[in-house]
């Protein structure tokens, strides 16, 4: 007998219950299967929103870079920078929508980077 969170609110609940007893979730008989619901509830968030903002508004770009989207990060830098160069107004406008990209998106959606295409010979 194993012990284990509830995937619900948290509580520790032995792995043969059926549900859990402080919020009735259903604990033994889990689907396997990895679908969008459950990977929701068992992952850890890939990255935080909250910190996203905090660096871009620190370093333009570097919430995208935290992220994981490089190029869109040291993008938004280098347009940032060459607005605060022309003139304040715009540099400080495009500062504020680099964090505003840095917070938005959904902190648990992972797409590949890369996606593979099928060459298929059609003779």
């Amino acid at each position: 007998m194993a012990i284990i969170k509830c995937l619900e609110c948290g509580a520790e609940v032995s792995d043969k219950a059926e549900k859990c007893p402080k919020c009735a979730y259903p604990i033994s008989g889990r689907p396997v299967a990895d679908n969008d619901q459950t990977t929701k509830l068992t992952n850890k968030k890939l990255w935080n929103p909250g910190i996203a903002a905090v660096l871009s508004l620190v370093i333009p770009g570097a919430g995208q870079i935290y992220r994981g989207k490089l190029g869109r990060g040291f993008l938004w830098l280098a347009i940032v920078l060459i607005g605060y160069a022309l003139f304040i107004i715009p540099g400080l406008v495009l500062h504020i929508f680099c964090i505003i990209a840095a917070y938005c998106g959904d902190p648990y959606e992972e797409k590949p980077k890369h996606q593979n295409f099928k060459l298929t010979n059609h003779a």
